[in-house]
């Protein structure tokens, strides 16, 4: 089964804004969130971490049928082509607990062609290859680089967003956001073909029953916003229909933790793919496929970039 995500990536400049949150309206939050997702796009690069990603496959009765894990030491690679954009760069070092042989040559003889690449493009181009050369015939790339897109200005007008709620907890404090897709953007692609743009954008490719338009499926889902900062902690995200009871066909959970770095940055990510079972009119959802990420604590890279094998 072929599945595809792939983000295209825009990166805007912007300054950490820190203001009370204390009776903040909607608009308020959303403006300030969105300042927030633009300086994480701007803090969250030169950072390496180690990445546990994980795929399982299901059989009907819902076991796992398939398990194959990779671990890599995982750096957020800023272009030398382009300053203002960055790329997931991965160097496997284990697939399923044994070690990848030459990995670290692999990765010298990378950054040694990435330094002969002309633009930005041949650059991902490389490093996509490479990074994800064990994922078979998955091409999962570039969900730590953004962080709510939805409040992005590309994406914010095609959503409809509600304040459902907000807690005080002993060492925190947030607002939920809801977010609902209430008409067709051109960034926002599911089971469409690759936009010819430099704009932020959204792709991906699921399993649709026949009977489901791929037009009627939409994004929504939930984000939890420190009241204090307005940075994401945690988004719920999925792909469903239109209908007042909506079938989810894929959903994806992000949940992100402290730096030093006056960011949060991604601890887990967790990509659940469904298949729509039909029995007297009526679908059940079956889960086919997760994709898990798991992150360290992430730190700085030295002025030169070196990543060791484990």
């Amino acid at each position: 089964m072929y599945r595809n995500l792939l983000f295209s990536l825009i990166f805007i400049f912007a300054c950490s804004i820190f203001v009370s949150a204390q009776t903040a309206d909607l608009q308020t939050v959303l403006s300030e969130a969105q300042k927030q997702t633009d300086f994480y796009r701007e803090t969250f690069r030169n950072l390496l971490a180690e990445e546990t990603k994980t795929f399982e496959e299901f059989d009907k009765n819902g076991k796992v049928d398939k398990k194959t894990s990779v671990k890599s030491n995982f750096l957020v690679y800023q272009s030398g082509k382009d300053a203002a954009k960055t790329a997931e760069l991965r160097n496997v070092v284990q697939v399923d607990g044994k070690t990848v042989p030459d990995s670290q040559k692999r990765t010298d003889e990378l950054f040694s062609e990435l330094e002969k690449a002309s633009t930005y493009e041949k650059e991902l181009k490389q490093i996509v290859k490479e990074s994800l050369r064990f994922d078979k015939t998955w091409e999962i790339n570039g969900l730590t680089l953004n962080e709510g897109l939805v409040l992005h200005p590309n994406f914010r007008s095609s959503f409809d967003f509600k304040l459902v709620g907000s807690e005080n907890l002993p060492e925190s404090s947030f607002y939920v956001v809801s977010y609902r897709q209430n008409k067709p953007n051109p960034n926002i692609i599911i089971n469409g073909k690759s936009p010819k743009t430099n704009d932020l954008t959204l792709q991906v490719q699921i399993d649709v029953p026949s009977s489901l338009k791929k037009e009627d499926l939409i994004l929504q889902g939930k984000l939890w916003l420190d009241a204090k900062t307005f940075q994401i902690l945690r988004e719920e995200r999925n792909i469903t229909n239109k209908t007042e009871e909506p079938l989810v066909l894929h959903t994806t959970n992000l949940e992100y933790q402290p730096s030093e770095y006056g960011i949060y940055v991604p601890k887990n990510i967790v990509m659940t793919f469904y298949d729509a079972k039909k029995q007297n009119n009526n679908f059940s959802m079956i889960k086919d496929t997760v994709v898990s990420f798991e992150y360290s604590n992430f730190r700085k890279t030295e002025t030169d970039v070196i990543i060791l094998d484990n």
